[in-house]
């Protein structure tokens, strides 16, 4: 992810507005967001290590070629760790419930995830594998690690190999309409679909859309809906089970405009990243009162079916991380952990 707030301001008042004017000021602030957002993602996979992700602030096409790459890294490296982890058992987190509650980030711990379990069931890390150090023992604390391909240089086999055996869904490609993201054409993440439908199928998980985002310049398209129009019309056959979208606005009513202009695709959001990023004021206080407010909309809606703040530890965006020292939750994770959440029984 790549961050640059210039423009938050505008967004601020989104919510205020409604259809089409909510619409333009949100892009153009979102777009900046995304971004930066989408650099920081694309170093947690091509680094895979417990470096900071706000080391890196921006991205070029060469990172998130980088990015994928080391994703086929792990992928040879990392094959077969799921094994047994689906016959923990434990009195503790979540285990047996599911919960929309996620997050997105790499480097965590088995302590972070034991501290996060109450209403958080599950991660991705934009990679094909978990992290280390929290395989085996994630399944356990009652989470579920959610593997992605990240970009179009994958093998099918390396990726059916790397992926957990109690792996539920798949993430397809990371915010292909920007060029230093996935960088995938509307058109040919069509074409590569049924790549992803052969490992999803071997695999019996659910698979979720290309997530993308609003894009500032450098893109495929500027608008996530025209790209998600081109993609939908070139892949009219393709299986997809949800839609994956990214957010960064900082009010509710702007997110409840996004989410509700989704919702045309007639198919279940996932919203794996979200956070308080395009604003002016980008306290803790703002987070707060914005997660506040964002996860009781995410909660209500029925067509959300899972959601993923950004991040765990980052400081590519002031003030919104969930974790401080190992297994220790920030002012705000306390906040991520004890809102309200309807998680199911499995």
């Amino acid at each position: 992810m790549a961050i640059s707030c210039e423009g938050g301001g505008e967004t601020s008042s989104a919510g205020e507005m409604d259809g089409a004017e909510a619409s333009e000021e949100t892009a153009e602030s979102e777009a900046d967001v995304g971004e930066a957002t989408d650099a920081d993602d694309s170093q947690s996979t091509d680094e895979g290590t417990n470096a900071d992700e706000g080391e890196s602030t921006s991205s070029d096409e060469g990172e998130g070629t980088s990015a994928d790459e080391s994703t086929s890294a792990d992928e040879d490296t990392s094959a077969d760790t799921g094994e047994g982890e689906g016959e923990s058992t434990s009195d503790t987190g979540n285990e047996g419930t599911a919960c929309k509650r996620g997050m997105a980030y790499g480097y965590h711990s088995l302590a972070d995830l034991e501290v996060l379990s109450p209403s958080v069931s599950w991660w991705y890390n934009w990679a094909t594998t978990p992290d280390e150090g929290t395989d085996p023992g994630y399944a356990a604390l009652g989470f579920e690690f959610v593997p992605m391909v990240w970009g179009s240089w994958f093998d099918v086999d390396e990726v059916l190999a790397a992926i957990p055996d109690d792996a539920e869904a798949l993430l397809g490609f990371n915010e292909p309409n920007f060029f230093s993201q996935a960088n995938i054409s509307a058109e040919e993440a069509a074409a590569l679909w049924p790549s992803l439908e052969t490992i999803a199928d071997a695999g019996q998980l659910k698979l979720i859309s290309p997530a993308v985002n609003y894009c500032g310049g450098g893109c495929w398209s500027e608008d996530p809906f025209v790209y998600l129009d081109a993609f939908f019309a070139a892949c009219e056959d393709c299986r997809i089970d949800a839609i994956a979208v990214h957010w960064y606005a900082c009010d509710g009513p702007a997110l409840e405009w996004y989410l509700g202009e989704m919702a045309q695709y007639g198919k279940p959001i996932w919203l794996t990243e979200f956070s308080c990023g395009d604003g002016d004021d980008l306290s803790l206080e703002t987070q707060l009162t914005y997660m506040a407010d964002a996860l009781a909309i995410l909660e209500a809606d029925p067509l959300v079916e899972r959601y993923a703040w950004f991040a765990g530890r980052t400081e590519v965006i002031p003030n919104v991380s969930l974790l401080g020292a190992d297994g220790e939750l920030t002012e705000l994770g306390e906040l991520y952990v004890s809102a309200p959440a309807a998680c199911d029984e499995d």
